[in-house]
């Protein structure tokens, strides 16, 4: 039971575009979509990376996907103040948070931090790699990079977030 990847980033798009922030899914033309197991961790990973990114965006938020016979990745790119100096070296660790206020909680920052250390965690137990940067100066935004091997992203492992069958 496969998700093509151009499908699996639709769905993971689709609960955020109702806040007013442009969500643009950009696939390679004429080159047919790799294809993931219907993994948990990707698709919770890559939502809670794209919920963060409509968070902080300022008008938008760009999904694209590349891939070859090796690889495949994902980049999520908003046009936010970009990843505060003070947190980019700890990027994915827990309880790690910008003191800027998310649009979500005007009236107080009441996230935990632990967002993106979750969606790191099991991302990177589907065997993807992260990279965290900003746009380089005049633009602003953050970029974060998903890549897998090819095998890992088509492949990947579900049991770990399923439900353990009972041993009899």
């Amino acid at each position: 039971d496969g998700l093509p990847l151009s499908t699996l980033l639709q769905e993971v798009a689709e609960p955020h575009r109702h806040f007013g922030i442009a969500i643009d899914v950009r696939m390679p033309a004429g080159q047919p979509s790799p294809v993931a197991a219907r993994n948990p961790a990707i698709l919770y990973g890559l939502g809670n990376l794209v919920e963060n990114a409509v968070d902080f965006a300022r008008n938008r938020v760009e999904i694209s996907a590349e891939w070859n016979a090796d690889n495949v990745s994902v980049v999520i790119a908003d046009d936010g103040p970009g990843f505060a100096p003070e947190v980019m070296s700890r990027i994915g660790e827990p309880y790690v948070r910008s003191r800027r206020l998310r649009r979500m909680y005007a009236t107080g920052d009441t996230g935990m931090g632990l967002g993106f250390f979750i969606a790191k965690t099991l991302l990177e137990r589907s065997g993807g790699k992260l990279t965290f940067v900003n746009r380089p100066f005049p633009e602003t935004g953050a970029i974060v990079t998903i890549r897998w091997s090819r095998q890992a992203f088509e492949f990947a492992e579900t049991a770990e977030l399923e439900p353990r069958a009972a041993s009899a």
